[in-house]
């Protein structure tokens, strides 16, 4: 049996006052042309530290609203870091920068699928020091707003909460079980597929 949580009324609200909006920066690139990948280019992560922002999991729980995708945050960080020590001072997560001034608050990530590295997904995050502003991802379930795709999931996961935890929290790839304990109440709300749901990530190296 499910127990309510008591975000959940907040939760709905906030799906609720989502639903008839569109995805502001799927329109915003578009427009301007931002998705071209001759104006991105590849930044430290270190470069980052001050202008993103710190997430609460209640935080990234309003952004994704549901459970799944945080779930598989994590598998996919390690993913695209290509390690399980995700608190590493010298990991290396690639993000990419826009040399276009219209873009100087928002950066994109580049991930590949894990089962077929030739397909790739661009995921872009607009910000500021206090918040997610919006997000976009090149996969089929990218554009929504009405929570997340798994890789704007684990973007704003790693960027904005588990990079900043003092200690390094190794374990089984996909599934973050001490962090989200709390999460496995909420009943996850909006449908959970994504492009790549038959890949298995492996917490190896």
């Amino acid at each position: 049996m499910v127990t309510p949580s008591p975000n959940d009324q907040e939760t709905i609200r906030r799906m609720n006052s989502l639903r008839t909006q569109n995805n502001t920066l799927q329109i915003f690139l578009t427009d301007y042309n931002l998705t071209r990948n001759s104006i991105w280019n590849v930044t430290d992560i270190h470069n980052l530290v001050q202008r993103f922002p710190k997430l609460l999991m209640v935080d990234l729980r309003m952004i994704t609203l549901g459970v799944y995708q945080l779930k598989r945050a994590r598998s996919y960080a390690e993913e695209h870091a290509d390690s399980i020590d995700l608190t590493d001072p010298n990991l290396e997560f690639p993000i990419q920068s826009c040399n276009d001034t219209n873009a100087d608050d928002i950066i994109r990530i580049r991930f590949h699928l894990a089962h077929k590295k030739s397909s790739q997904y661009y995921t872009y995050f607009q910000f500021d020091p206090n918040q997610i502003l919006a997000w976009y991802c090149t996969c089929r379930s990218g554009p929504r707003v009405v929570g997340c795709c798994s890789h704007v999931a684990a973007g704003i996961w790693f960027l904005g909460y588990e990079r900043r935890q003092l200690e390094t929290n190794q374990q089984p790839s996909s599934t973050n079980f001490a962090n989200l304990h709390c999460c496995d109440s909420i009943s996850d709300y909006e449908d959970s597929s994504d492009e790549d749901n038959d890949a298995r990530y492996s917490s190896t190296r």
